[in-house]
């Protein structure tokens, strides 16, 4: 029973042989029959001769078909309507052996009367019998019953005086048939426009080829039923009259393109647990691509095998039996598992070991997850993660930009307690100005009437040539830098240019060229070394002017010393003149930082906006029939998601404990004003330059910028939440049950049509009416356009939700053994009645949903 389930194949309901009397050429032989049913690709056909059951030709059919095509008996009546058009109707039966076929040839042929009006010579096309009679006897041999519509003229041509409305006129002969079959296409809509509504009963339709002649075998559609291909197949659509027949060209299994796991593959018995008995058995499960169930008792490894298949990929696992402790499994090459990146009918196939930690893009909920996502912080990340915007953070770019400007603001402030090595602050303002008052005394002690002209001439000279040196210094490091940028900037467009090349081949972006500012300065020095060499000139003929008019100090140093002190004077000037321009910057910079309020508001209010727009447009890349589903899952319920900036006192207010001077500030936060979200904007902008460089600094015990700028410390206070409704309650009115519900509408309507949903034991964790009345029903929606793995002990996720495939669970000492089939097999049908909670009654409300 290694098997899928479920799936779609080419049926024909209604094919005649040479044993109808109406049958063109009665030389076809049976093998040519089966020989076209084989190029046609049909799975299963119902040989339905007019007025008979050739037990033999059946026989014989099912021996050359072998196991290709499924061979079921059946035969075609026409029912005396009283007087009204005649109505044509086909008993299908199952697969049986030659003296079940037997018996019921006799007992239908004798019953509907058909035997004595043959006996007695009547003509085939005015043999008739009692439509209700017949069909009693069909159901009680076991068959069931299709309303033919071909195009004869007593069948259903026109839906405005024929066969559907006489139909809608009686309901008791509705509620006896089983299926209707269309003669075309387009009466699909008329019957669930006008016949189904007045009758009360939905009815599968399907449409056969009602075929006389093999030789010009012709299909008005095909007809595409998903089941075993069996008699127990083909009364699935009767319980489930819309999900399991299609009339269209193409096989449904392809209809929409979705990612699936296709196998699970044992190699060879292994050991679940490293050191422990439960193992695996060697075994090969073929996954089918809608719902998958697992069943199984207490103990049996339904969950086990979901979370091992789960642990394959690099997904966080809580085990069930422990959820403080994570999953420990021996993770083995032996356990495969199969990806078939596209529904397709030659899919691509990736496979997956369990000893190794694949990449795969799929959603599992272990058992008890919905209970545990209750914190609303938790709960909000999740709902990031399925608006896909998992990756929303603070702006790294503007953090670099914050931590840039306290790293400035650090360094002007650090430049200015700089002290050399005896101690003195030489970037300090009145340091300086003292530096420069005592040069310029100096200097006045050395200058008396007779030498006072020259002196000044000379320390003017001076002055000139420390400026022109420290203009040449400058220069030569612009031209160093200019020249470092140029090479490095060069670098790294001819990387892009080769990048572009590989796109475009007449495009790219020039070199950068600093010639012309290179020659300037080249210029500038010239000149400038020019100045200098003539003041030092200038310089020496005053030196010679003192000695030719007999100076009679000490010439070398009165020079000396004039020198010294109007360098000291210059020197402190261009240091006078930097401290201004340092205390410009550092003003500057803490208004940045004051300003600062600004920014975080305006990316905190974006990291808002990205959430709100992220479900404003959940339903903008998906189609018309796509957006119809997101919103059946959503349904009226109240949802609605957007960003909040959220500003958690408590929390802020444990941190400010480690900044403060509690013995100065006993209220904490509202002892500086911040009690609010405003509070705290107000008090960046306004207050904070106070406690870090006013006279409040003395109240800290740390730098209080760290509590408000650094990110690791203002996230644990600070951040952009999901502020969600459901229900048109707030997250914190919710009741557990009630997230967790929630969370699984989200996880269902974000992630529809891409990854498969693996879910393990959903009832634990929901109420038992939102699974029956609305769970049940998402699952059989949601299932065409995602795979939906789940264990379960509910018989309603299973019979109700019509699952295509049931693996069946099984622990016999400790070695887990899985089975698999489809809902119509006879022995998972059986383990479903016995494992399953309700098992039987859901089987039982299944068959009787459509009879209102």
């Amino acid at each position: 029973m290694k098997n899928k389930g479920s799936e779609w194949r080419k049926w024909d309901l209604h094919l005649h042989t040479p044993s109808s009397y109406d049958y063109s050429d009665k030389s076809t032989t049976n093998e040519h029959i089966i020989e076209v049913l084989k190029d046609n690709n049909i799975s299963v056909v119902a040989i339905t001769d007019h007025h008979t059951i050739d037990v033999e030709r059946i026989l014989k059919l099912q021996e050359l078909a072998k196991s290709d095509i499924t061979i079921l008996p059946g035969i075609e009546f026409c029912a005396d309507a009283r007087g009204e058009d005649p109505i044509h109707f086909i008993g299908i039966f199952p697969e049986s052996d030659r003296n079940r076929l037997e018996y019921i040839k006799t007992e239908i042929l004798s019953k509907s009367n058909i035997n004595k009006q043959i006996q007695d010579k009547r003509n085939e096309n005015e043999i008739y019998c009692d439509l209700e009679s017949t069909i009693k006897v069909i159901k009680e041999l076991g068959g069931i019953v299709t309303i033919h519509a071909g195009r004869k003229s007593n069948s259903i041509e026109n839906i405005t005086n024929s066969l559907p409305v006489k139909m809608a006129q009686k309901k008791d002969i509705a509620e006896i048939i089983d299926i209707f079959e269309l003669g075309k296409v387009n009466d699909q809509e008329d019957y669930r426009e006008h016949v189904f509504p007045s009758i009360k009963k939905i009815f599968p339709m399907i449409i056969c080829s009602d075929n006389h002649d093999i030789k010009s075998y012709t299909l008005k559609q095909n007809c595409w039923i998903k089941a075993d291909p069996t008699f127990e197949g083909l009364k699935q659509i009767i319980y489930e009259p819309e999900e399991r027949v299609r009339i269209q060209e193409s096989n449904p299994e392809y209809d929409f393109d979705k990612p699936t796991f296709s196998k699970i593959s044992i190699t060879q018995p292994l050991e679940v647990f490293n050191g422990e008995k439960v193992k695996f058995d060697k075994t090969e499960l073929p996954l089918n691509k809608n719902l998958v169930t697992i069943i199984g008792g207490r103990g049996t490894g339904k969950s086990l095998l979901l979370n091992y298949i789960a642990n394959t990929f690099k997904k966080p696992i809580l085990a069930y039996q422990n959820k403080d402790k994570p999953i420990q499994f021996n993770e083995s090459e032996h356990f495969v598992v199969e990806w078939q990146k596209s529904n397709a009918p030659k899919p691509e196939i990736i496979t997956f070991e369990a000893k190794k930690k694949g990449d795969l893009d799929l959603i599992f909920i272990e058992q008890g997850k919905l209970k545990n996502i209750s914190n609303y912080r938790v709960l909000a990340d999740e709902i990031k993660i399925l608006l896909k915007i998992e990756k929303l953070q603070f702006d790294e770019k503007l953090d670099n930009e914050i931590k840039e400007l306290l790293d400035d603001i650090k360094k002007l402030k650090e430049w200015f307690e700089y002290k050399n090595e005896k101690g003195e602050k030489v970037n300090d303002r009145k340091f300086n100005e003292n530096k420069k008052q005592e040069a310029e005394n100096l200097l006045k002690t050395i200058t008396t009437e007779d030498n006072k002209k020259k002196l000044e001439i000379y320390t003017s000279n001076i002055k000139t040539i420390n400026n022109c040196e420290n203009i040449l210094t400058s220069l030569n490091d612009i031209k160093n830098s200019l020249a470092k940028f140029q090479a490095d900037t060069n670098n790294t467009i001819n990387n892009i240019n080769s990048d572009i090349e590989k796109e475009i081949n007449d495009l790219s972006i020039p070199k950068i060229d600093f010639e012309n500012q290179t020659n300037a300065i080249k210029n500038i020095e010239e000149k400038m070394t020019t100045i200098v060499k003539d003041k030092k000139g200038r310089n020496n003929e005053i030196k010679k002017e003192f000695e030719e008019r007999g100076y009679k100090g000490d010439l070398e140093t009165l020079l000396s010393s004039a020198e010294k002190y109007q360098k000291n004077i210059q020197n402190a000037e261009v240091k006078l003149k930097e401290i201004e321009e340092k205390e410009k910057q550092l003003k500057a910079k803490i208004q940045q930082r004051n300003n600062l309020s600004e920014k975080l508001k305006v990316e905190y209010e974006r990291q808002k906006n990205v959430i709100r727009n992220a479900w404003n447009n959940l339903l903008d890349n998906f189609s018309d029939e796509q957006r119809k589903v997101i919103s059946n899952v959503l349904g009226k319920r109240g949802i609605s998601i957007e960003g909040e900036i959220y500003f958690n006192l408590k929390a802020f207010n444990e941190k400010l404990k480690e900044y403060l001077d509690l013995r100065t500030y006993k209220n904490l936060s509202e002892g500086i004003g911040i009690n609010s979200l405003d509070g705290y904007w107000h008090f960046i902008n306004s207050t904070l330059q106070n406690f870090i460089e006013g006279k409040e600094k003395e109240s800290t015990k740390k730098d209080l910028e760290n509590l408000f700028f650094n990110l690791q410390e203002r996230k644990d206070y600070l951040y952009v939440v999901s502020k969600i409704k459901f229900l048109n309650k707030t997250l914190d009115q919710l009741s557990v049950g009630q997230k967790g519900t929630l969370y699984l509408l989200l996880q269902l309507a974000t992630n529809t049509f891409s990854s498969p949903l693996i879910f393990d034991q959903p009832e634990d964790d929901l109420d038992n009416e939102f699974i029956t009345t609305e769970l049940v029903g998402l699952f059989k929606e949601l299932k065409k356009y995602r795979q939906i793995i789940i264990s379960t002990h509910n018989a309603n996720f299973v019979v109700t939700a019509d699952a295509e495939q049931v693996i069946v669970a099984k622990n016999k000492d400790e070695i887990l053994t899985y089975s698999s089939g489809s809902l119509e097999n006879s022995e998972i049908n059986e383990s479903v009645c016995r494992i399953l909670e309700g098992g039987k009654d859901a089987f039982e409300k299944r068959r009787n949903k459509y009879n209102f």
